[in-house]
């Protein structure tokens, strides 16, 4: 089971994200943040699994923040980046600071379920061979 920290500024995309996510049996809990400040709160106390996450926010950025998280070696969450700064320049730097997967806020929330069962699965996996 997943748990999920969604992390954007504006409460229109969090809301959609959540909505995406409801029911879905892979899930345990779904967290929100909207700032960085307050998405560094929660990675620490929660643990995610799966982060989504927004690059333009209030205080730190979205890539400064990815950069941070993989840094953090005591944490190894799959982590999305979901955008409206879709240029190839910020796709390229985000997967090369470890982005799993780079969003387009405008046309690929369809993605967002199949990324939370392959998720699913990959961590199910790590825990069988453990």
């Amino acid at each position: 089971m997943l748990k999920i920290l969604l992390v954007d500024d504006s409460e229109f995309i969090l809301q959609r994200v959540q909505h995406l996510l409801a029911g879905m049996e892979q899930i345990q809990e779904v967290r929100t943040a909207t700032s960085a400040e307050e998405a560094n709160q929660w990675i620490e106390a929660y643990n995610p699994s799966l982060i989504f996450l927004d690059i333009n926010l209030p205080g730190k950025n979205g890539l400064q923040m990815l950069k941070d998280i993989r840094a953090n070696k005591s944490i190894d969450p799959i982590v999305v980046i979901l955008t409206n700064n879709t240029l190839s320049g910020y796709r390229n730097e985000c997967m090369q600071a470890g982005a799993d997967y780079f969003l387009d806020k405008a046309k690929d929330f369809s993605s967002i379920p199949d990324i939370v069962v392959e998720t699913a699965e990959k961590f199910s996996f790590k825990d069988r061979s453990n």
